[in-house]
């Protein structure tokens, strides 16, 4: 079957469970770049790696503020891989911001063969890691995510949007992340996936391809000593509500963060997010009356063309075509639903983790509580109450009837 870019973009689009791509870039020139060649793309740009300690056990997930930072070049990255007792990760990057456009990844970089002609470098994100480095269970609540593994080995651990016993929580903060309370790299108690459903577990090697449709849980982690992917975020047709909710919430946790301890309200949110306490309420309000406009504006323009329809005398017949994933999956050889694992499978995968990383039976030091959001309690409750998809619902339709709309 001959394939073409519309027909892999509408997968892309469409599907609504997590798909695989085998070797389908494998003739990318980046899957056949070695250390060294990575190397001499960085030259001596001083990256910044997150690291934290590998035997690190928690019976939260190793969040982003318990790591420290290490500055260091690429190829003082390499010289460590193998022998330092952390793991170390360089995450979520913008290209851009890292890479010249006259250099050589920047014009390697292209999106064209799913369907996006015009995405590139500008539009990728970079994560580079050691074995062990990675990143904790959550889902993105805009867009949707291609994922294109260029060097080593990464496990990806999905689970549906509505997967129950995740423990979905808005702390730490940051717009556009949900994160689940459970540790999946080496928790103090397996006890808490018992029961856990709907899991499914693939291995990326460089010249796979990984589609992770909107709202998917995803937990990932590095195999191998050294390894690189990118990946590249696309709008979806719900993003407009959705970012009314995020507004909403954001507008919530700054007023929170402003009135507590510093040292408090640094443990609600990710780092990235430090300076929203700073935020003037003035410009929380100007976001949400901009993406409220926005999502207003569209509702109505589509109100008027069904209308439009329902007034014309000539019924036109429909021309839909009809999205058959099982029958492209029979047909392309490359590409692979993502395959389920039951529950006793998933907790075997993260006890094997465990034996892998931590050389003895350990409790908790006391370094490993620093930066964790247990001592929050009452405060992360109610942002979580007040986060949670039903009342920021309730909330936007209220709005939206005050607003004088009526949906």
């Amino acid at each position: 079957m001959d394939v073409n870019e519309d027909l892999i973009k509408k997968i892309t689009t469409k599907a609504s469970i997590p798909i695989v791509f085998r070797k389908y870039i494998n003739d990318w020139p980046l899957c056949r770049w070695d250390p060294q060649k990575w190397s001499s793309i960085f030259g001596n740009t001083k990256l910044p790696f997150r690291c934290l300690r590998k035997d690190f056990v928690s019976d939260e997930p190793c969040w982003e503020r318990r790591c420290r930072e290490k500055i260091m070049t690429f190829e003082s990255f390499l010289e460590t891989i193998n022998t330092s007792r952390e793991w170390m990760y360089f995450d979520y990057k913008y290209i851009n911001k890292w890479i010249k456009s006259d250099s050589e990844l920047w014009k390697e970089i292209s999106w064209k063969q799913f369907g996006y002609p015009d995405k590139g470098a500008p539009d990728t994100t970079l994560w580079i890691g050691s074995k062990g480095c990675h990143t904790p269970a959550h889902q993105d609540t805009y867009g949707y995510n291609i994922v294109a593994q260029v060097y080593g080995r990464k496990r990806w651990i999905l689970f549906p949007p509505e997967t129950g016993g995740l423990k979905p929580t808005r702390v730490p903060y940051e717009e556009s992340s949900v994160y689940s309370e459970l540790n999946f790299y080496c928790p103090v108690d397996l006890d808490r996936f018992t029961g856990l459903t709907g899991a499914r577990v693939v291995e990326l090697s460089e010249g796979d391809a990984l589609l992770v449709p909107r709202g998917w849980w995803h937990y990932v982690q590095n195999l191998d000593p050294l390894n690189i992917s990118l990946n590249i975020w696309l709008p979806h047709e719900k993003d407009n509500s959705t970012q009314i909710s995020e507004a909403l919430i954001k507008l919530l946790i700054a007023q929170i963060c402003k009135d507590l301890p510093p040292e408090t309200s640094k443990l609600l949110v990710n780092p990235n997010e430090d300076d929203i306490s700073d935020t003037p309420l003035a410009v929380l309000f100007l976001q949400l009356d901009t993406v409220v406009k926005s999502y207003l504006d569209k509702k109505r323009k589509s109100r008027r063309m069904k209308r439009q329809k329902t007034c014309e005398d000539n019924t036109q017949e429909t021309d839909v075509e009809e999205f058959d994933l099982n029958s492209l999956l029979n047909k392309l050889s490359y590409l692979e639903v993502v395959p389920a694992v039951s529950s006793s499978d998933l907790i075997e995968l993260i006890r094997s983790n465990i034996k892998e990383f931590v050389v003895k039976e350990k409790t908790p030091d006391e370094d490993e509580t620093e930066g964790a959001t247990s001592s929050l309690c009452l405060t992360k409750a109610v942002i979580d109450a007040f986060s949670q998809s039903n009342v920021v619902d309730m909330v936007k339709q209220n709005l939206f009837a005050k607003l004088g709309y009526n949906s």
